[in-house]
């Protein structure tokens, strides 16, 4: 196979898949959402037949969007009850303006239009949150599962149950009435942070950054910002720690292929202009009376985004800041990062006696490693950077474990 064709699909897997489920879905209805998204793969699977022979369309996206559309057609003609919907479906779809098309009330971004459809108050907060990652985000059940640390198998049977209650509620692909938009708000904001999350630190390969899943992750929390019917404090506190943080992105990986912590990362390289655009969303999120996890997080990221150096980091506030977001998040993943902050700020040993009990976490035995380091218990943090390196997700994280061990091992008995 042309691997410049196995490329081009694949990055339209990553970057297209969830935009033509969620336009095809739109009009199918969230009980055949499994039909949108079995259409879409069909179209990618044909990508993959026939562009190697027949080469590639000018326009790849457009090309999969209409094959999908002609496969969910013959799977709905294949069911009694769907031929109503296909022969509706076969019509052409109604045009839509680029530009103010829809009523001022509405989503005009399909994507996030099938979130707050999938965020229903049929479903539970955590298959809310866990459906819209796997149908609207495109991530993967072990991605999912890593996100929520939560074993597969549960996430799995989750999205079935979940299915099964959208289709027997009649869940319509639709923007809610406004007075449901804060209800469900909040769940889409997590899933945009999660799928944010996978991209910016990937849960297994070769690559520890997918850029595609945060630039779509900012792009959907930044309409969700600007929209009347859904912006707001916590809406634009979520859009600042999303854009902050993915202006580091450049430097995330060095050029050796080494995943690169915040205090070796060249500062200069960080996006300015990113920078900026998270400062006036945070500004804006400072408007109202509620604090959220949201603004605690967001203001972490902007004290990391505005220190001149590394060494210039306000440490002492960031831990303040983690002690209020472990008050409203109490997850090991908030401690991990508050036993970091702690150990910045009062050095090794009480870092080291704040960390949880994370065994199967790299990030844990990481952190352990390098208080352990400081504290001149070289062994000891050789063992842990060694399990580290077991358990990294990725190969830049495993290469970063194997440097300090071999700059630690010298040092050892």
């Amino acid at each position: 196979m042309d691997p410049g064709v196995h490329r081009l699909v694949d990055s339209l897997a990553r970057d297209s898949a969830s935009r033509l489920v969620a336009a095809l879905a739109r009009r199918l209805g969230a009980g055949r959402i499994a039909v949108a998204e079995d259409a879409v793969q069909h179209a990618l699977l044909q990508a993959l037949s026939h562009w190697p022979f027949k080469g590639v369309p000018a326009k790849p996206e457009a090309w999969l969007a209409v094959v999908a559309r002609n496969r969910a057609l013959d799977l709905l003609r294949n069911e009694v009850r769907g031929l109503a919907l296909a022969e509706e479906l076969a019509l052409p779809a109604p045009a839509v303006p680029e530009e103010g098309g829809r009523f001022d009330r509405e989503l005009n971004d399909d994507e996030l239009v099938l979130l707050f459809a999938v965020c229903h108050p049929a479903l539970s907060v955590e298959a809310r949150v866990t459906f819209a990652l796997k149908t609207v985000c495109g991530l993967t059940v072990p991605q999912i599962a890593a996100g929520l640390l939560a074993e597969p198998t549960t996430i799995a049977q989750r999205l079935v149950r979940a299915r099964r209650q959208l289709e027997q509620a009649g869940v319509a692909i639709e923007p809610p009435p406004p007075e449901a938009l804060p209800e469900r708000a909040e769940s889409v904001r997590t899933a945009l942070y999660l799928m944010f999350n996978e991209g910016y630190s990937a849960s297994s390969g070769d690559a520890l950054v997918h850029p595609e899943l945060c630039v779509e992750a900012v792009r959907l929390a930044r309409a969700l910002a600007r929209h009347p019917m859904t912006r707001g404090p916590a809406s634009d506190a979520l859009a600042a720690l999303l854009t902050l943080t993915a202006a580091r992105l450049p430097t995330r990986v060095g050029p050796d292929g080494v995943a690169q912590l915040l205090d070796e990362q060249p500062r200069e390289a960080w996006d300015r202009a990113l920078i900026a655009i998270g400062i006036a969303h945070l500004e804006r999120s400072a408007t109202g009376e509620d604090l959220t996890a949201w603004h605690l997080r967001a203001e972490i990221a902007s004290l990391h985004a505005l220190a001149p150096a590394a060494s210039e980091t306000d440490w002492p506030r960031i831990a303040q800041a983690y002690d209020d977001l472990l008050a409203l998040d109490r997850s090991p993943i908030v401690q991990l990062a508050r036993a970091v902050a702690i150990g910045r700020t009062q050095g090794p040993a009480p870092g080291l006696a704040a960390l949880p009990d994370l065994e199967s976490s790299p990030y844990c035995h990481a952190a352990r490693g390098v208080f352990f380091a400081e504290l001149g218990r070289n062994d000891e943090a050789m063992a842990a950077l060694e399990k580290a390196m077991v358990l990294a997700r990725t190969e830049p994280e495993r290469r970063l474990m194997a440097r300090r061990l071999s700059r630690l091992a010298p040092l050892a008995s």
